[in-house]
């Protein structure tokens, strides 16, 4: 089972080439972290002001691409679950403070929430794969 993480890791890289940068020949556990911080950031601010009636389904889409990036990011660098958890709920943290600074905002939206929607969809095939023994 853990072979087919590691492949379903390395399928993953192939398909966020795009979003990564050309010089990274594979992904990092801070960009994964980072992905599904920015994630759940992101399905919390849909649960906002009765959002979590109405936007049901875009908020587990976001919750989903944070589990399956962190399970991604756990086989792939061998921590235990409790550590990556610890890891994004800090990461929450910095991308709360980042998105209440006038000055880091609007960038981070543009680049990031796009960049880690990608990289969260990616991540949901690939476990969903890994699962189906793909």
């Amino acid at each position: 089972m853990k072979f087919k993480f590691a492949a379903a890791a390395a399928a993953l890289v192939v398909l966020s080439l795009p979003a990564m940068s050309s010089a990274d020949d594979k992904l990092k556990y801070e960009d994964l972290i980072h992905c599904a911080a920015t994630n759940q950031v992101i399905a919390g601010v849909f649960s906002l002001d009765g959002g979590d009636i109405k936007d049901k389904d875009k908020i587990a889409t976001y919750n989903n691409q944070a589990q399956a990036l962190q399970v991604i990011a756990a086989v792939g660098s061998s921590k235990e679950a409790k550590v990556v958890l610890d890891d994004t709920s800090k990461e929450v943290n910095v991308i709360i403070a980042v998105l209440g600074d006038k000055t880091k905002n609007d960038d981070f939206i543009k680049t990031e929430v796009p960049r880690c929607n990608s990289l969260g969809e990616a991540a949901v095939q690939v476990v969903a794969d890994a699962k189906a023994g793909k």
